[in-house]
């Protein structure tokens, strides 16, 4: 007989298994979950790493079914701003890292909030002031945006009289004169200059971020940009390239980008890519953008912004056009992972997601984002069997929200904002992605958010009285126990994972977390200051407490 190389006991298990959901011990072999409750006993050996919880709490490990690792590791290893909210350390920060990187021949970093600065956009006055003989391309923190100094813009042949580009827009101050900030698609004039850092560069950002996620207890995701898109690389081959050398630890499923200035041939790049990918990454779905944000008008909606009676913000893909290219891709095989935010653009995606459907065939389509959602599409929604990809640490009152969304939103919009429970209670699976480096990936940081719908005590971006204290819609807010399996069994079945993993059963690959305290035990107000202990994945320890963060093998390549 095999004997364990892990065996947990004399703590809670929480499986998130509905015909089995609790237990006290769990033994693993060979990758695998081999035994529960009193029969991990029996696989006992000299060899076996004894994990004694004594409180602590096993779960299955995390998967988030939405992030951008790539970015997020470039952020990681560039000038990131994710970690601090005033426009004094901005400064800072940027005027270090330009000292640190003198012959960097650009600036690059991301992770701004646009509720630091007047208006909520940034002015290119302060980058020429820290950097005036560089170009500077910093990435806002939901990558809709881009903040340059006026050596990007004249680089980029950017002035004050050019055309807004297809998709963009490129912001003026009242006089006419471009500010240096970038929306959406204008960004595109500035990043497409900037040269693509090189493969041991690439390499080290995703295994940054692989670190990064499994220090938080992540052990799978969906990547939902695979390709060339938003100013980034294309990961592709680079992931294949960790998976051939041993180095992807994580199970990782590809969203492949679709283009918009592109038709339906791309299909034919996107069959070929699947068959390609194999192992811990696979390449089975298609991210379509449909439309913006609210925060700088481009989300699609029903009725004009507040203040704005002509702006109904951007289609990125017109309603034909979207139901076209989902046909194809659903006939193709593909799930389909579409970006809406406005409540047109969910309704666009409910309408285009009306498909016809094939005896065999199990969908993973999803819908992600959903900041507004009309009443009258929820029991469509429902009736759709499309996944809600809920980002829930957005919903909360944090000045980002109140300062630079909600003026924008009239009083029927801001009653259904997030609507989360509303959602669930329609019958609409959820599953939970972070969208990082937009927010963080910490999963208990978004759990303590969608249960409480406040922000976590820690979070830089939300140490507000009104955030930590106001819930957001409080009828809104969905159960701990929803909330960890939005988490894990929700995120695994849109990431199409859930036959192998995702919860705590024998025979399913042994991706596991062990947190320092049992979120069923605490105060639903402490779940966010819970912590990762150790990560496994398929009974590898990728994270250990004990080890002060990554296991150094994971990063010395």
């Amino acid at each position: 007989m095999t004997h364990a190389d892990w065996i947990f006991s004399n703590g809670p298990v929480h499986t998130m298994d509905p015909d089995h959901p609790r237990t006290d011990a769990v033994a693993v072999a060979d990758g695998k979950i081999v035994a529960l409750g009193a029969d991990a006993a029996s696989w006992r050996g000299p060899a076996a790493e004894f994990i004694d919880l004594a409180g602590k709490a096993l779960l299955p490990g995390f998967q988030d079914a939405h992030v951008h690792p790539l970015a997020g590791g470039l952020q990681l290893l560039g000038c990131d701003l994710s970690g601090v909210h005033s426009l004094e350390e901005y400064r800072t920060l940027i005027a270090d890292y330009a000292r640190a990187n003198p012959t960097a021949e650009w600036v690059q970093g991301a992770g701004w909030y646009g509720d630091v600065f007047d208006g909520g956009f940034p002015h290119r006055a302060l980058l020429d002031e820290l950097v005036p003989d560089r170009p500077v391309f910093l990435i806002s923190h939901d990558g809709h945006g881009a903040w340059v100094n006026s050596r990007a813009l004249e680089v980029a042949g950017i002035t004050d009289t050019t055309s807004n580009p297809d998709g963009g827009i490129i912001a003026r101050d009242g006089a006419g004169t471009a500010t240096g900030m970038l929306i959406e698609h204008a960004a595109d004039l500035v990043s497409a200059l900037i040269p693509e850092p090189d493969k041991q560069h690439i390499r080290r950002a995703l295994l940054s971020a692989q670190a990064y996620l499994h220090s938080l207890g992540v052990t799978a995701w969906q990547d939902a940009a695979v390709g060339q898109a938003l100013g980034m690389p294309d990961s592709f081959e680079h992931y294949l390239a960790l998976e051939s050398d041993g180095l992807l630890t994580a199970t990782v499923t590809g969203a492949l980008w679709w283009r918009r200035d592109l038709g339906l041939e791309q299909l034919e790049l996107f069959r070929e890519r699947r068959g390609r990918a194999g192992g811990r990454f696979r390449a089975t779905a298609v991210k379509i953008m449909v439309d913006g944000v609210c925060e700088n008008l481009t989300a699609a909606m029903t009725r004009p912004y507040k203040g704005h009676p002509h702006e109904v913000g951007m289609s990125l893909i017109e309603p034909e056009e979207l139901a076209r290219i989902t046909r194809a891709a659903d006939a193709e095989g593909f799930d389909l992972h579409l970006h809406a935010v406005g409540d047109q653009a969910v309704r666009d995606c409910l309408n285009a997601l009306d498909l016809p459907r094939r005896k065999g065939w199990d969908p993973r389509h999803q819908i992600a984002h959903l900041d507004l959602v009309d009443p009258a599409d929820v029991a469509r929604f429902a009736a759709s069997g499309a996944i809600a990809n809920i980002q829930p640490l957005w919903a909360r009152q944090d000045p980002v929200l109140v300062e630079t969304k909600l003026p924008y939103l009239d009083e029927a919009h801001q009653r259904v904002h997030f609507a989360f429970e509303t959602l669930r209670r329609a019958g609409v699976e959820l599953a939970i992605g972070s969208d990082w480096p937009v927010s963080s990936p910490d999963p208990l940081w978004g759990i303590h958010t969608a249960v409480n719908r406040t922000a976590p005590p820690a979070d830089p971006h939300a140490r507000d009285a009104r955030s930590q204290n106001e819930p957001l819609l409080p009828a809104e807010a969905i159960t701990l126990a929803t909330a960890l399996a939005a988490h894990t069994t929700g995120a695994a079945r849109a990431n199409r994972l859930d036959a192998g993993r995702g919860a705590i059963r024998v025979g399913l690959a042994a991706d596991l977390v062990v947190l320092d305290a049992d979120p069923h035990a605490v105060e639903a107000t402490a779940l966010g200051g819970i912590g990762v202990e150790l990560t496994l994945a398929e009974g590898r320890a990728v994270y250990s407490r004990v080890h002060d963060g990554a296991l150094p093998t994971l990063l010395a390549q």
